[in-house]
Protein backbone atom coordinates (compact mmCIF):
# COMPACT_ATOMS: atom_id res chain seq x y z
CA UNK A 1 0.00 0.00 0.00
CA UNK A 2 1.21 3.42 -1.25
CA UNK A 3 0.49 6.45 1.44
CA UNK A 4 0.44 9.91 -0.36
CA UNK A 5 0.54 12.96 1.40
CA UNK A 6 -0.76 16.02 0.69
CA UNK A 7 0.84 18.86 -0.92
CA UNK A 8 3.82 20.24 0.93
CA UNK A 9 4.08 22.83 2.74
CA UNK A 10 6.35 25.83 2.31
CA UNK A 11 6.68 28.09 5.39
CA UNK A 12 8.38 31.09 5.20
CA UNK A 13 9.95 32.72 8.44
CA UNK A 14 10.01 36.37 8.62
CA UNK A 15 13.52 37.36 9.06
CA UNK A 16 14.17 38.89 12.54
CA UNK A 17 15.95 41.87 12.47
CA UNK A 18 17.24 43.60 16.12
CA UNK A 19 16.18 46.86 17.09
CA UNK A 20 18.51 49.47 17.84
CA UNK A 21 16.16 51.80 19.16
CA UNK A 22 14.36 55.11 18.40
CA UNK A 23 16.10 57.93 15.76
CA UNK A 24 16.15 60.63 16.90
CA UNK A 25 13.97 63.43 15.80
CA UNK A 26 13.26 67.22 15.71
CA UNK A 27 9.68 68.89 15.57
CA UNK A 28 9.24 72.39 14.19
CA UNK A 29 5.88 74.41 14.34
CA UNK A 30 5.56 77.60 11.40
CA UNK A 31 3.67 79.49 9.17
CA UNK A 32 3.86 79.98 5.95
CA UNK A 33 4.98 83.62 5.35
CA UNK A 34 2.37 84.11 2.05
CA UNK A 35 -0.56 81.95 2.77
CA UNK A 36 0.03 82.15 6.75
CA UNK A 37 -0.88 78.55 7.28
CA UNK A 38 0.12 76.49 10.10
CA UNK A 39 3.48 74.04 9.39
CA UNK A 40 4.80 70.92 11.13
CA UNK A 41 8.12 69.80 9.95
CA UNK A 42 9.28 66.64 11.24
CA UNK A 43 13.17 65.47 10.53
CA UNK A 44 13.90 62.46 11.86
CA UNK A 45 17.95 60.92 11.90
CA UNK A 46 18.77 57.73 11.37
CA UNK A 47 22.97 57.59 11.12
CA UNK A 48 23.14 54.00 10.97
CA UNK A 49 20.60 53.04 8.44
CA UNK A 50 21.98 50.91 5.43
CA UNK A 51 22.91 52.87 2.19
CA UNK A 52 19.65 50.80 0.16
CA UNK A 53 16.84 51.20 2.84
CA UNK A 54 14.82 54.25 2.77
CA UNK A 55 12.15 55.17 5.77
CA UNK A 56 8.60 54.88 4.81
CA UNK A 57 5.74 56.86 5.93
CA UNK A 58 1.79 56.66 6.29
CA UNK A 59 -1.27 58.53 8.28
CA UNK A 60 -3.01 56.36 10.88
CA UNK A 61 -6.34 57.14 12.09
CA UNK A 62 -6.64 57.41 16.26
CA UNK A 63 -9.18 54.46 15.43
CA UNK A 64 -6.18 52.32 13.73
CA UNK A 65 -4.07 52.78 16.93
CA UNK A 66 -4.15 50.50 19.86
CA UNK A 67 -1.94 52.69 22.42
CA UNK A 68 -4.69 55.65 23.74
CA UNK A 69 -8.04 54.14 24.69
CA UNK A 70 -10.73 55.70 23.98
CA UNK A 71 -9.37 56.89 20.16
CA UNK A 72 -9.65 60.74 19.89
CA UNK A 73 -10.99 61.48 16.70
CA UNK A 74 -9.19 65.19 16.37
CA UNK A 75 -5.88 63.21 16.31
CA UNK A 76 -4.00 61.33 13.85
CA UNK A 77 -0.81 59.87 13.34
CA UNK A 78 1.93 59.87 11.19
CA UNK A 79 3.99 56.45 11.59
CA UNK A 80 7.52 56.19 10.22
CA UNK A 81 9.59 52.97 9.77
CA UNK A 82 12.99 52.50 8.58
CA UNK A 83 15.25 49.24 9.38
CA UNK A 84 16.96 48.75 11.70
CA UNK A 85 15.32 51.45 13.97
CA UNK A 86 12.17 50.59 15.99
CA UNK A 87 8.96 52.89 14.38
CA UNK A 88 7.43 55.96 15.58
CA UNK A 89 4.75 57.76 15.28
CA UNK A 90 3.92 61.45 15.69
CA UNK A 91 0.34 62.27 17.05
CA UNK A 92 -0.71 65.16 14.75
CA UNK A 93 -4.54 67.12 14.52
CA UNK A 94 -6.60 65.72 12.31
CA UNK A 95 -7.16 68.82 10.72
CA UNK A 96 -7.27 69.19 6.32
CA UNK A 97 -3.95 69.16 4.90
CA UNK A 98 -2.98 71.56 1.75
CA UNK A 99 -2.07 68.34 -0.42
CA UNK A 100 -0.16 70.77 -2.94
CA UNK A 101 2.50 71.19 -0.44
CA UNK A 102 3.07 68.04 1.63
CA UNK A 103 6.87 67.20 0.94
CA UNK A 104 8.90 64.71 2.28
CA UNK A 105 12.78 64.49 1.59
CA UNK A 106 15.14 62.02 2.22
CA UNK A 107 19.15 62.76 2.27
CA UNK A 108 22.23 62.30 4.49
CA UNK A 109 20.23 59.85 6.52
CA UNK A 110 18.17 61.99 7.89
CA UNK A 111 14.08 62.25 6.48
CA UNK A 112 11.86 65.00 6.37
CA UNK A 113 8.32 65.42 6.38
CA UNK A 114 6.25 68.78 6.02
CA UNK A 115 2.74 69.37 5.95
CA UNK A 116 0.73 72.29 5.94
CA UNK A 117 -2.75 72.76 7.48
CA UNK A 118 -5.53 74.85 6.03
CA UNK A 119 -6.07 77.58 7.37
CA UNK A 120 -10.13 77.68 8.85
CA UNK A 121 -10.67 81.18 7.74
CA UNK A 122 -8.98 80.11 4.16
CA UNK A 123 -11.52 76.79 3.79
CA UNK A 124 -10.00 73.09 3.85
CA UNK A 125 -9.56 73.29 0.15
CA UNK A 126 -13.27 72.31 -1.17
CA UNK A 127 -15.44 73.83 -3.01
CA UNK A 128 -18.02 75.82 -0.74
CA UNK A 129 -22.16 75.24 -0.85
CA UNK A 130 -23.53 78.51 -2.80
CA UNK A 131 -26.97 79.42 -0.75
CA UNK A 132 -28.64 81.89 -2.96
CA UNK A 133 -26.24 82.86 -5.52
CA UNK A 134 -23.33 84.07 -2.36
CA UNK A 135 -20.74 81.36 -0.80
CA UNK A 136 -21.77 80.41 2.35
CA UNK A 137 -18.69 81.63 4.15
CA UNK A 138 -18.68 85.18 2.63
CA UNK A 139 -22.50 85.16 4.14
CA UNK A 140 -21.45 84.30 7.59
CA UNK A 141 -18.86 87.14 7.65
CA UNK A 142 -21.40 89.70 6.36
CA UNK A 143 -23.69 88.42 9.74
CA UNK A 144 -20.72 89.01 11.38
CA UNK A 145 -20.25 92.77 9.86
CA UNK A 146 -23.22 94.02 11.06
Amino acid sequence: ATVTTGPSRTTTTKQQRIKIGRPAYQVFKSRDPDTQQRCLTFEISYPEIADDIQPRHRFMSAFEQKVESPPDRRYQYLVVAADPYETIAFKVPNEPLDRTKFLTHWKDNKFLVSMYYWDKKQGDGKKKKKENGKDKANDDEDKMEE
